[in-house]
């Protein structure tokens, strides 16, 4: 008998039993239907070389049958086969088992503790009149396995135990049919189980995007060893709670929410949600002001930047409120793109009180600059602050320059870090720090950048705390056989006795005093009897000082968006961005309101 006459006779045997389930669904009444499946039996006998006759098991809704065998590393009901991937023992004849064969024989699975391989569906559903080598006994004679697997695999017995095992994977998912008939039972258990399974979901994916951590592998089979961040915290959340595995096992491919495109989906629906939030207290506040900057991610794009600055439950609030692909550089892509950004949150142009920038021309010009545009566009109220972190860091950074200690002070340092940055000498000042401080990590020396004054503090710092390191090092390469590194040597040591002098009393003349700041005179105004004074106070608090926020936002582009990210689009940069950076909102965001957003999104949502 031919494999495809057998199949066929087993199919006709289970298709005639449907259509007769389907019929009685048909011709009774609610109240006398039986389960889906109670039990399946063939009454006639099918012959095959291993098997002579078919006893699937009992389903019914109470009862499971056990195992034939019981081997503890083997699979359950409802459960994938177990095809682990290790290093096989070879038998006496030096043969020993493949993954290979996984692929070309999905049933199989392996015992590690037999050494031998099964049939899932035979071992669970054959019943008695399996072949025992399969589904008893374990095969683990490796010659000629393929010959046999194939002879096992049209087998009827095999074929009828794999029908067995997807009606009884039917049964556990649709339950019985007076369930199936009470559309109030159905929607609800479906909709719930769905709803349950997206919120783990939901957090795999807020906890990624707050991490700054991939979401996606660059393989993601089943055979594969990492599949990526996302579905790796899946699977480890599945080993800890079994209800995860099962909810992925029984819901239907179209209805995982695993793919790429449903990770997009979820990601804009939590992003829009917190851009909400966000909406719904400015709102609240009597003004706002906007803070942008622009940034160049790892891929070369421009982009730009910004927040809202304002004030909420008496605290200065300065929320991100995303970021947008700059085509160009000019002062009106630039306002457009802004405006742009600005748009969803629907505020009046006139309560927006100030308007914070870098100091560049294309941003600051009074006639053609981004400020003096954006008054044109509506926001005549908004007062242009050039950034003071900026304009501080330009006035440090010049003033340093002219002042002859300032600059021979910050040019030792520089050329002390590059003294230090030599293979040899970086190793031996690495090994007089851990001489000299034994159980403390070594520092490196930090290099400041001439157009960033704040790096010149970690600059300093480090060489203050590893300044007698720093010493102890330049003394040994003082005497050292090569005349140009001697030299540099020297030369530094000379130097340092009356610099390091001079920042210590610099140090030590800096006032450690706490001042009052204006948010706390805002709190004792009450606007009842002052109502001016408060709303003057609260414009002055609310117009920016600096666009340090932006600032801090590009450095969550720069942690997300990295070289192997490169590929990523700007839209998804952006809602994970707004995730990372606002995570104070992430962590309160209410999953029913982003499954709302996420089932408005695309006409398949209502299984939700």
């Amino acid at each position: 008998m031919t494999k495809r006459l057998q199949q066929s006779k087993v199919q006709a045997y289970f298709k005639r039993n449907r259509i007769e389930i389907e019929d009685h669904v048909v011709s009774s009444n609610y109240e006398k239907v039986e389960p889906v499946v109670t039990s399946l039996q063939v009454s006639t006998p099918l012959t095959s070389d291993s098997c002579t006759t078919i006893s699937t098991p009992s389903l019914n809704t109470t009862h499971i049958q056990s195992p034939i065998v019981t081997v503890n590393d083997l699979s359950k009901n409802g459960e994938k086969p177990r095809q682990p991937s290790i290093i096989f023992p070879k038998n006496e004849a030096g043969r020993h088992f493949s993954t290979h064969w996984y692929a070309q024989f999905s049933w199989i699975e392996y015992s590690k503790e037999l050494d031998a391989i099964f049939c899932q569906p035979c071992r669970l559903f054959g019943g008695s009149t399996a072949e025992a080598t399969f589904s008893t006994k374990g095969l683990c004679d490796w010659r000629k396995l393929g010959d046999k697997c194939r002879k096992h695999d049209s087998s009827v017995c095999h074929m009828a135990a794999v029908e067995t095992q997807k009606v009884w994977a039917i049964h556990q998912i649709i339950g019985t049919v007076d369930k199936q008939l009470d559309p109030n039972f159905r929607n609800e258990k479906f909709i719930d189980d769905n709803r349950k399974h997206l919120m783990t979901v939901l957090d795999i994916i807020a906890f990624c995007a707050k991490q700054d951590i991939p979401l996606r592998g660059d393989d993601e089979s089943d055979q594969s060893l990492n599949k990526g961040n996302f579905l790796e915290i899946l699977e480890l959340l599945g080993k800890y709670d079994s209800n995860v595995t099962k909810r992925i096992e029984s819901l239907p491919g179209n209805a995982k929410m695993l793919s790429p495109d449903i990770q997009n989906d979820l990601l804009t629906s939590l992003a829009s949600v917190l851009l909400d939030y966000v909406k719904s207290e400015v709102e609240i506040a009597s003004c706002y002001a906007i803070l942008a900057d622009e940034v160049k991610d790892a891929s070369k794009k421009e982009l730009l930047g910004a927040s809202l600055r304002y004030i909420h439950k008496g605290n200065v609030r300065e929320r991100a409120i995303g970021f947008i692909e700059l085509k160009d550089m000019d002062a009106g892509t630039i306002s457009e793109k802004l405006i742009e950004l600005l748009k969803p949150f629907e505020l009046d142009p006139l309560k927006c009180v100030g308007q914070g920038y870098d100091g560049a021309s294309v941003m600051s010009g009074i006639h053609g600059g981004v400020q003096a545009r954006m008054k044109g566009a509506g926001y005549r109220n908004a007062t242009y602050v050039h950034c003071a972190s900026h304009r501080l860091n330009l006035v440090l950074a010049a003033t340093a320059e002219r002042h002859p200690l300032m600059k021979s002070f910050f040019d030792i340092l520089d050329l002390t870090y590059s003294f230090m940055n030599g293979t040899k000498r970086h190793a031996v000042f690495i090994d007089v720090q851990g001489e000299r401080y034994p159980n403390v990590q070594a520092l490196e020396l930090a290099r400041s950048c001439s157009t960033r004054w704040s790096s010149r503090s970690l600059e300093v710092e480090r060489f203050l705390r590893r300044f007698d390191c720093i010493l102890d090092t330049l003394s040994i390469f003082g005497n050292d056989n090569d005349a140009d590194t001697s030299l540099a040597a020297k030369s530094l040591l000379d130097i340092k006795d009356c610099e390091i002098e001079f920042f210590r009393s610099f140090i030590a003349r800096k006032d450690e005093s706490q001042l009052n700041t204006l948010i706390d005179v805002l709190d004792v105004i009450d606007k009842d009897i002052f109502p001016d004074v408060f709303n003057l106070y609260q414009i002055l608090v609310t117009i920016p000082q600096t666009s340090c926020k932006v600032e801090r936002m590009f450095s969550s582009v720069k942690r997300i968006k990295t070289r192997l990210r490169s590929q990523m689009t700007t839209e998804r940069l952006n809602h994970l961005a707004l995730l990372s950076i606002e995570k104070d909102i992430a962590e309160t965001l209410c999953y029913n309101d982003v499954i709302e957003h996420f089932k408005q999104m695309k006409h398949r949502r209502f299984l939700l």
